[in-house]
């Protein structure tokens, strides 16, 4: 565990406080040996380039980046001073209808054997978080093989890999995740980054039947957008969020470009942070100087030269009025709690 990580008063108490887990965190890969698919456009992609490529110094060797992303990751995880642990995300891809995965359709694939095999080479740094698409032929035992391994939840990504995951025939798949007792870490409102076959996939009243099946389900990003989207999701979200008690969502994204405009509603919304749990949405940079007016410019100012991404990320989340028990909940919502 990272001590550093610990908040002071915790320390001065004679206990361990929980951890802080960041439950949003993507592994990026490039290698066909890897088993990892990046389509040509997401490689031309100016925010991928910006994001991927050049902050993890890639020069056109695969293996290498992905050598390098994985410790660029761990070693920042490990310098932090505010989180202990990072669920490093695999991603599933788009399946046909016989339930294989279609390669033609699917723009990023990151399969769970390579990032289960990060995770075991990396254990004080990351928890495996597998990516199961109800539609592929052998989806259940594919999450037998998910809890096997060691993961702490599954992650979606509807408007990416092309499901609705309100639909009847996923009814035994949700039953699965609630006898495996697997968190469901499923993406909400607007894709930003992927290539998508339908935004209003996004749509968190699409996971009713999920939660009604007992699946503990954390919305990614509490169905926000971002500006100038045509539909909106986070006035439906805030209302299931009344009638489901097994509904959490994470924070991922909310201190970047596309989702800041959300935070004052969050904090003002009555027990919104009783059901919500720290993420970053790593390698999306936070960015501090979107609040000039809530931090001060000379606050917005300081914050933007913390080098350590998830520090910055969560030292601004703190400046903004986020409570402790914000970045502490995900230990105990993934069962890590002893």
């Amino acid at each position: 565990m990272n001590s550093g990580a610990q908040t002071d008063a915790g320390i001065a108490m004679g206990g361990n406080m929980p951890l802080v887990i960041d439950v949003h965190v993507h592994l990026f890969a490039m290698s066909e040996k890897n088993g990892a698919i990046i389509g040509d456009k997401v490689r031309r992609n100016p925010i991928f380039k910006i994001l991927i490529s050049r902050k993890y110094g890639y020069k056109g060797n695969d293996e290498e980046f992905d050598r390098n992303y994985v410790e660029k990751v761990a070693r920042e995880v490990r310098e932090s001073k505010t989180t202990d642990k990072a669920v490093f995300l695999a991603l599933d891809g788009i399946y046909d209808s016989s339930g294989r995965l279609d390669t033609s359709r699917t723009e990023v694939y990151i399969p769970n054997e390579y990032c289960r095999k990060v995770c075991m080479e990396n254990p004080a740094e990351f928890l495996y978080a597998a990516s199961v698409n109800p539609d592929r032929a052998d989806a259940l035992d594919e999450l037998d093989r998910a809890k096997a391994g060691g993961a702490v939840l599954v992650k979606w990504l509807p408007n990416s890999q092309d499901f609705n995951p309100s639909e009847s025939k996923y009814i035994p798949f949700y039953k699965k995740l609630a006898e495996l007792k697997l968190p469901l870490l499923s993406h909400t409102g607007y894709e930003h980054c992927i290539k998508v076959t339908d935004q209003l996939l996004g749509d968190p009243m699409h996971l009713r039947s999920a939660l009604d099946e007992g699946v503990t389900v954390i919305a990614g990003h509490c169905g926000t957008s971002g500006r100038g989207h045509p539909h909106e999701f986070f006035d439906d979200y805030l209302e299931m969020l009344g009638l489901y008690p097994n509904l959490f969502g994470d924070l991922a994204a909310i201190t970047s470009l596309t989702r800041f405009n959300y935070i004052s509603k969050m904090l003002k919304h009555p027990g919104f942070m009783d059901r919500h749990v720290h993420a970053t949405d790593y390698p999306s940079p936070p960015l501090p100087l979107l609040f000039p007016a809530a931090l001060g410019i000379r606050k917005a100012l300081s914050l933007s030269f913390v080098g350590n991404t998830f520090d910055r990320d969560v030292e601004t989340k703190r400046a903004l009025g986020f409570p402790e028990q914000v970045f502490t909940r995900a230990e105990s919502l993934l069962g890590l709690s002893t």
